[in-house]
């Protein structure tokens, strides 16, 4: 028996030696070696109120912007304060303290240390109070900083607000029975009279996607039977007196025999607060099934479940490699070798708890070859490993043949997620010369991932300036720094690095308009038809809209005689042109749209994503591949991460000094504009909140009075010396304290953003040229008047509302009038909606 111990202790030793000497022979000549993703090791921080636990904060390890941290605000109480709670997750904290700044970061309130707190298993709870240096009804930014061992500072950001009138209390008990009542149909009947249902709607086809217009039995979650497996998340990501927007994020499951399911579900409420009752203004909820390795195929199908179709997915060449992602991690099916591998993901089964868990990054295929090799990117929140607690993008290669992935490159990002996932949206791109090309800060930059060296292509500052491809493989800009009198447009197709030029004869302009597939769709106009307007907006006459290849070859042409292209849409395989008539006076008209349709059918690949609907599950999403499997030979693979020496880091320039408008909806930025009129627009559409770059509210949608009127504004009539529009030019300057002779100015041939911007220091100045009636009352709802130009040279001045009315001041009556609201928007539209106000600084 000794001996037989002997035995087996001398080949263990053997065996690890053996170990060694392969792993040391593997990696002679380098330095890199491979381990698993280290674990998370942030503590997270959640805020009180009354008890309640809402607004989860996530540890941040570098410096950041705090003007664009804004997933989500506290409200404090009457004595400026709020409860906290720290999860330590088993680190040390050695010490707690809190900053206050204004909105956009720039001035220091309050700096203090958090000497009160009591602490229980694992779990540290206080209060914050700050001092009385803060104003009621305006938002901060507050940073929670924990010092934890190792000697490392950690910061955590919400904003906050401090009003004695935003109903917090009663809006998140409202939302909390309304969730709780889901999992009670009976419970659940008293919901009904919330519910706007269309029976007609895709929504009752499947539970990925449920909203206020469902069926009663779909909000309910009809025969799925789901069990709560996590308590919600409550995150307040915009309050006022009466509005509210909430989201909850939670995890259930489902059983079907011994088998178990689970789903990460959000869940968004937009709600109305009066002191009768509560509206509800909109509901969603998003379901996506977390999809278990074990039971991913059947046949010729790779079963992803309950989730969107829309499933980002890239396949080699020849097809036998496919690549995508599903519930937020990268997933890879060689059909040649049968091996599934979990490419990427910040959780696993050994990883998964509200840190690993929390969404705020995503993950973009960017190649696929037919040895099963990926490259691809994840960008946003770092929730673990290398780059914990930062926010930026991390271009990776797979290697298939070593089961490992590998950090190429990383540019540190100084603004959230949300921002970034925007920004990445506009453009990202890799070829395989490893030339990597994206977008930031307005500037589109090519990046050598071998030598980490970056060139800066294009700066523009106008929303129009960039077109790119859906694919991102081509872009288009005009050349020179004005978009309406570029004399030729630079195509690049980042693809194979080749770059061409379309230009146009003397005496015209081009710009491009967009996209169909590849190909490029760009207007061209006589620049002598250019035309600045009073208000400063130019008006583009195009008068043939032209279709080339990436070459920049002429596929088609469109003209019509008299008839002009003033804007192009372009929505899935058809173009929509708004166009205008000239008439023999010289003025134009509007006329009927013409609409060019694409019949070519998109090339499909050789594994498709399918669905299949079932009785209980509904709608169920699968990727259809090119061949049948053997589900029971599947085999799982994880890579693990090459580490390496030294740091793989580039820093690209900070921004320049350029005016952006954010969009904030439900679920992050929807979108960046350099002009405000784009940017409210679509956050009137939304309903979102615009942000510009100081972190200031440009523009929020609801909390509007029901009347309003700026009384410091009297009537006042033209004279023969002053006309319509230096009346209200000199009313809105009149009521900031500024005296201008607004009619000199404009016979001196400036505009009207031109003398607002020279005279209204300090302030913003907005041109909304495109925006309903509707929207632009939000700054009339401020005291704020709002310029509104007519087609004849003419103006008024908005100055007021009620529940009926608009109120103006018209320079042509004298008078300040009121017409119906629907009267005025109707008015408004027709005379194009030319819109002019400010924001005060």
């Amino acid at each position: 028996m000794r001996k037989t111990i002997i035995k087996l202790s001398v080949f263990f030793l053997v065996f690890v030696l053996s170990l060694i000497i392969v792993s040391k022979i593997r990696n002679r000549g380098h330095d890199n070696l491979t381990m698993e993703m280290a674990p998370s090791t942030l503590p997270m921080v959640t805020m009180v109120t009354n008890g309640v636990e809402y607004n989860r904060l996530h540890g941040y390890c570098t410096d950041t912007d705090v003007a664009f941290q804004r997933e989500h605000v506290t409200v404090l109480g009457e004595a400026r304060d709020t409860g906290f709670v720290v999860d330590t997750c088993g680190r040390n904290v050695s010490g707690i303290s809190i900053e206050v700044r204004s909105e956009d970061g720039s001035r220091l309130i309050e700096s203090t240390q958090i000497k009160e707190f009591q602490v229980n298993d694992g779990r540290i709870s206080g209060t914050i109070a700050l001092k009385d240096l803060i104003e009621r009804d305006m938002q901060y930014s507050l940073t929670i900083l924990l010092d934890l061992d190792g000697a490392s500072r950690v910061s955590y950001y919400t904003k906050v607000i401090w009003s004695d009138a935003l109903y917090l209390t009663e809006k998140l008990d409202y939302v909390l029975d309304f969730h709780e009542r889901l999992y009670d149909r009976e419970a659940a009947r008293e919901l009904a009279k919330y519910l706007e249902t269309n029976s007609k709607l895709e929504s009752n086809a499947s539970f990925h996607k449920v909203n206020i217009h469902s069926s009663f039995r779909q909000i309910t979650w009809g025969e799925l039977n789901v069990t709560e497996v996590q308590a919600p998340s409550i995150r307040l990501a915009e309050i006022a007196t009466q509005t509210a927007s909430l989201l909850l994020d939670y995890i259930v499951a489902t059983e079907e025999g011994r088998s178990r399911t689970y789903y990460t579900v959000t869940e968004y409420y937009r709600i109305r607060y009066t002191s009768d009752r509560i509206y509800l203004l909109d509901y969603e909820r998003t379901m996506t099934q977390i999809p278990e390795t074990d039971h991913m195929f059947a046949n010729d199908k790779i079963l992803l479940g309950i989730t969107g179709t829309d499933v980002p997915m890239m396949e080699s060449e020849d097809g036998n490699v496919v690549v995508f992602q599903a519930a937020g991690r990268l997933f890879g099916y060689n059909l040649t070798t049968n091996k599934l591998t979990v490419i990427f993901g910040f959780y696993d089964e050994d990883n998964a708890d509200a840190r690993t868990m929390y969404n705020q990054h995503s993950i973009k295929i960017l190649d696929v070859d037919e040895g099963g090799n990926v490259q691809f990117a994840v960008y946003g929140y770092m929730n673990r490993g290398r780059h914990e607690g930062e926010v930026g993008v991390q271009i990776y290669t797979h290697n298939s043949a070593q089961n490992t992935i590998e950090e190429l490159l990383y540019i540190p990002y100084d603004k959230s997620y949300a921002v970034l996932d925007a920004e990445m949206k506009r453009l990202l791109y890799l070829n395989r010369e490893q030339k990597l090309y994206l977008m930031l800060n307005n500037a589109v930059y090519g990046i050598d991932l071998a030598g980490r060296t970056y060139s800066r292509l294009l700066e523009t500052a106008q929303d129009e300036g960039l077109q790119v491809s859906e694919d991102h493989k081509i872009a288009v800009w005009p050349v020179g720094e004005d978009i309406y009198h570029s004399t030729s447009l630079e195509i690049r197709n980042f693809g194979n690095d080749t770059r061409n030029t379309v230009s146009v004869q003397e005496g015209e302009v081009i710009r491009p308009l967009g996209f169909m597939e590849e190909d490029i769709i760009y207007g061209v106009a006589r620049a002598d038809d250019i035309v600045v307007e009073n208000s400063g907006r130019i008006f583009y006459p195009m008068y043939k809209v032209c279709i080339c290849n990436s070459a920049g070859e002429l596929l088609k042409e469109y003209r019509q005689q008299d008839v002009y292209v003033t804007e192009c849409t372009v929505t899935d395989n058809q173009i929509t042109l708004e166009r205008v008539r000239r008439l023999e006076t010289g003025a134009y008209q509007e006329t009927e749209q013409e609409h060019i349709t694409n019949n070519l059918e998109a090339e499909k690949g050789k594994n498709m994503i399918v669905t299949a609907d079932t009785e209980k599950y509904q709608r169920y999403v699968e990727i259809q591949l090119r061949n049948e499997t053997d589900s029971q030979t599947v085999m799982t693979l994880t890579p693990k991460e090459i580490v390496y020496e030294g740091g793989r880091t580039l820093q690209l320039p900070d921004a320049e000094d350029n005016i952006r408008y954010y969009v904030y909806g439900p679920y992050g930025v929807y979108g960046i504009f350099n002009s405000p009129a784009g940017a409210v627009n679509l956050a009137y559409n939304l309903p979102g909140v615009v942000v510009n770059e100081k972190g200031t509210c440009v523009w929020l949608r609801g909390n509007r009075a029901a009347k309003n009127q700026i009384m410091a504004i009297k009537e006042e009539a033209v004279t023969e010396e002053k006309g319509a529009l230096a009346v209200c030019l000199d009313a809105m300057l009149a009521n900031e304290g500024i005296t201008r002779n607004s009619q000199y100015l404009l016979d001196r041939g400036e505009n009207v953003l031109r003398i607002l911007e020279e005279n209204m220091e300090g302030a913003e100045i907005l041109d909304l040229t495109g925006c309903p009636l509707d929207a632009v009352l939000y700054y009339v709802n401020r005291d704020i008047p709002v310029l509104a130009l007519l087609e004849n040279g003419s103006a008024v001045l908005l100055v007021g509302f009620n529940e009926y009315n608009a109120g103006m001041l018209n320079p042509l009556t004298g008078s300040i009038d009121k017409m119906g609201m629907n009267d005025s928007a109707k008015w408004f539209e027709e005379n194009g909606n030319q819109f002019i106000t400010y924001m005060k600084q």
